[in-house]
């Protein structure tokens, strides 16, 4: 079916985002995650909002997990443009296009689920600027907000990464022979060590491990929920984690909170 929507103009960042009139529906996921940072950090509070002149209230439309075509890659650029990651802008909302969805719903506070909605829009349009954790912390650092399961990276002082995690779920395990308690360590950390892909521990296999603490790491994982389900460590998508990689040198700081 094809569905006439207005053009809606969105600023924010020094630009402006475009979603033009497209053609939605549906197909199969599967989508690449570049292989550098996004390219701007979440912009200040002066962004807004400007609709084309003559026209009705701004298109709202619902996309979800599946959704394919303009619509769907002018909101991957938009996540890209604000320093999340939702993989190639291909068009294709797959598994990293919902992960960069459910990191921004939840910095902008709103209820993170794999579709958009009017409020999602506005947000877009219109960003919220996440405050540090430790806003006298290092210049070049990484923040992983364990409360609202968020990781962010900085550079240089400058927000360049946000991404959703899933940290330890706080629950005794029994795994391979070992038994503990699925906590992830709170406080001031560096990366110590790094993995360049797959490395097995004595929990299971771990993608482009930065360890902070111990047997503790920030790593690539498929299965990033939408809850704390690690044994600990700090999960992220197996894209980001590509990014996340790059972003983190050994003795980069990396503060755990909440």
């Amino acid at each position: 079916m094809r569905i006439r929507l207005s053009a809606v103009v969105l600023t924010g960042a020094g630009s402006a985002f475009l979603l033009a009139p497209a053609l939605t529906g549906q197909a199969a996921p599967g989508s690449t995650a570049p292989e550098t940072a996004p390219k701007a950090a979440v912009p200040a509070q002066n962004t807004s909002v400007q609709n084309t002149p003559a026209r009705s209230a701004p298109a709202a439309p619902r996309l979800r997990t599946g959704a394919h075509g303009a619509e769907v890659k002018a909101l991957q650029q938009r996540l890209e443009e604000l320093g999340y990651d939702p993989g190639a802008a291909d068009g294709e909302w797959g598994s990293a296009t919902s992960y960069a969805v459910w990191a921004f719903q939840k910095v902008n506070h709103i209820k993170p689920t794999s579709r958009t909605s009017r409020r999602f829009w506005s947000a877009l349009a219109a960003p919220r600027t996440p405050k540090p954790l430790v806003p006298r912390g290092a210049a070049d650092r990484a923040e992983v907000d364990v409360k609202h399961q968020l990781l962010y990276v900085y550079k240089d002082g400058r927000l360049v990464l946000t991404s959703h995690i899933s940290s330890g779920s706080e629950q005794y395990y029994s795994s391979q022979g070992h038994t503990g308690y699925a906590h992830t360590p709170r406080g001031n950390f560096r990366v110590y060590r790094k993995a360049s892909g797959w490395e097995t521990s004595p929990l299971g296999t771990l993608y482009k491990a930065d360890y902070f603490d111990g047997g503790y790491a920030i790593h690539g994982e498929p299965s990033v929920p939408l809850r704390p389900a690690s044994h600990g460590c700090v999960r992220v998508p197996m894209s980001t984690s590509t990014i996340v990689a790059k972003l983190l040198p050994i003795g980069t700081r990396v503060y755990v909170r909440g």
